[in-house]
């Protein structure tokens, strides 16, 4: 038997004694220091912090009707490690989501470790999934933001994007308080994932998403979609809004735009149909902007109905030719006749009496070239230049709304206050919102008085006149008094200079006359009969009035 030397074995013993120091010292810093930390990694590996998500709340129209709400829905997912036969399963999810295989099978041979095959599957395909009994295949329980009115509403109430997120619209300005917020659940398991009956267990419950209460009145709402759906499809024009507004409050009771999408389908929709154009497409206004010329000098006393000018189809502006439509020219011409024809000649003499500052201020007081406030994410402010860069004939074109841009919304609330009397109203469309806390209304807010109560009367007959007996005489309505002004703008290039035969046709109005209940203002872009794309704007304005007048009841006020 060999003989271990000595020195051999001190080195071993040395060694044995070293190891010995190490564990020994590790052992006392996990007994000590490291106590907290060890405890905490153990923890970890029987606690499970789960997020216990908020409901989204829903959204309804004025009258109860759901418009947007959540709903659970199975999403399927792959672990594609433990499919043993992706080209079967790829040909068998084929056939019961309606898709191309190959592509499922590619994303299955991917190497992924996980990934989603569909989300959001209608139940009785997520059933006829699980009867496959694919191993690797499994699904999550995710909410769906569900439009039960379809593409009806898409431009005021925006839509949720996958990631959960509002986007656009009531959706969008309202996120934070429709999500609401997580709670959160902790607890303690055993090895088999059981709850341990005497282990931990924390709970922070969910708080709810607020419920919102719209303006909007899915009644005038359809109507506003039906009739802008038609004059887009008659005029094949490139985009159009319809706003119908109460003029009391300044709510919204209808808001459409086109091109439209299904927020449903979002990711089916074009880019383009996702920008509200009656909140954000800045226009020229044209002659709908007479009115509130001509009630400006009104206010300032420098003109009165009955007062008259010798029109000869122009006018000369800091040297400028400023043309009538047409050129056409009329003679004596009273300032209500400015309305009824709709002269640019006489708007450009209206103007010129109250001068590029009194007009800027006016156009200021009536909401042009700022946001109007109103609570929809994604509103543009228009445009009136700064009175320093006007030149001298700007205060002619301004007159008659060239050389400005306002949007839909913006024009709807000028017109809504020369309907009630002279009073600004910032718009809004939600009209409670109930959470934990309770219910709160939305109280209205006046932005300011633009005009007197008189100068409003004088204004509504002269447009009422415009109708009954001027060129807006399409937009008449049996039985009913009607007040409202049209426009015909020319579309500015970038350049600036104007389109050759482009134009954007509107109608402007509000009924009944002598104690106006709605306004509604239409607009379309570049319509095919050019300028006479304002008799498709009156029809269509007069197909959203009739309906109004049916649904609400509201007695006639002339014989028919």
């Amino acid at each position: 038997m060999p003989t271990v030397r000595p020195r051999r074995l001190r080195l071993l013993f040395a060694l044995f004694a070293v190891a010995s120091l190490v564990l020994a010292g590790r052992l006392a810093y996990w007994q000590t220091f490291g106590r907290a930390e060890l405890l905490a990694r153990a923890t970890d590996q029987i606690r499970s912090d789960l997020v216990v998500a908020a409901h989204r709340g829903v959204i309804r129209d004025r009258n109860g009707a759901i418009l947007a709400t959540t709903v659970e829905l199975r999403s399927l997912y792959a672990l594609p490690s433990r499919i043993p036969d992706h080209a079967r399963a790829a040909h068998d999810l084929g056939v019961l989501l309606g898709r191309d295989p190959a592509p499922i099978r590619a994303a299955l041979d991917s190497g992924a470790e996980w990934l989603y095959v569909q989300r959001w599957l209608p139940e009785e395909t997520a059933t006829a999934i699980a009867a496959l009994n694919i191993p690797g295949l499994g699904f999550l329980n995710e909410p769906k933001r569900l439009y039960p009115n379809d593409a009806i509403g898409a431009a005021v109430l925006g839509f949720v994007n996958d990631n959960g997120d509002g986007v656009n619209g009531v959706e969008g300005y309202y996120d934070a308080a429709l999500r609401g917020t997580d709670g959160r659940l902790v607890v303690e398991r055993d090895p088999s994932d059981r709850d341990l009956a005497v282990g931990l267990r924390e709970a922070v419950a969910p708080r709810d998403g607020a419920d919102l209460t719209l303006t909007i009145d899915l009644v005038a709402q359809t109507a506003a979609e039906r009739e802008l759906a038609a004059a887009m499809q008659k005029e094949h024009a490139a985009s159009g809004s319809v706003l119908v507004i109460d003029p009391t409050d300044g709510s919204i009771r209808a808001l459409a735009s086109a091109p439209t999408y299904d927020p449903s389908a979002v990711r089916l929709a074009d880019p383009e149909a996702l920008r509200d154009r009656a909140i954000a497409w800045p226009y020229e206004p044209g002659s709908t902007m007479k009115a509130v010329t001509i009630a400006a000098a009104l206010n300032e006393h420098l003109v009165k109905p009955s007062d008259a000018y010798n029109d000869v189809g122009y006018t000369i502006v800091g040297g400028r030719r400023l043309n009538n439509a047409l050129g056409k020219a009329y003679g004596p011409t009273t300032v209500s006749q400015i309305l009824e024809r709709s002269l640019n000649a006489g708007a450009a003499w209206v103007g010129q009496k109250l001068g590029a500052q009194r007009l800027a201020d006016y156009f200021e007081r009536f909401g042009f070239g700022k946001p109007t406030g109103v609570d929809l994410a994604g509103e543009v402010s228009g445009t009136v230049r700064p009175l320093a860069e006007w030149y001298p004939v700007d205060v002619g074109t301004a007159s008659f709304g060239q050389g400005v841009s306002v949007s839909p919304l913006q024009l709807a609330m000028a017109y809504a206050a020369l309907a009630n009397g002279g009073t600004l109203y910032r718009p809004y469309v939600v009209a409670s919102r109930r959470d934990a806390d309770g219910e709160h209304r939305t109280a209205p807010v006046t932005v300011s008085h633009v005009v007197t109560p008189d100068t409003a009367a004088t204004i509504r007959g002269m447009l009422l006149s415009a109708v009954d007996i001027g060129i807006a005489h399409n937009a008449a309505i049996s039985g009913f008094s009607v007040a409202g002004k049209t426009g015909t703008a020319q579309i500015a290039s970038p350049d600036g200079n104007y389109v050759d035969d482009q134009y954007v046709s509107s109608f402007a109005g509000f009924f009944p006359a002598a104690d106006p209940k709605y306004v509604v203002l239409v607009v379309l872009e570049k319509p095919d009969s050019r300028l006479l794309g304002t008799l498709t704007a009156t029809d269509a304005f007069k197909g959203v009035a009739q309906d109004i007048l049916r649904y609400a009841r509201i007695q006639p006020d002339r014989r028919p």
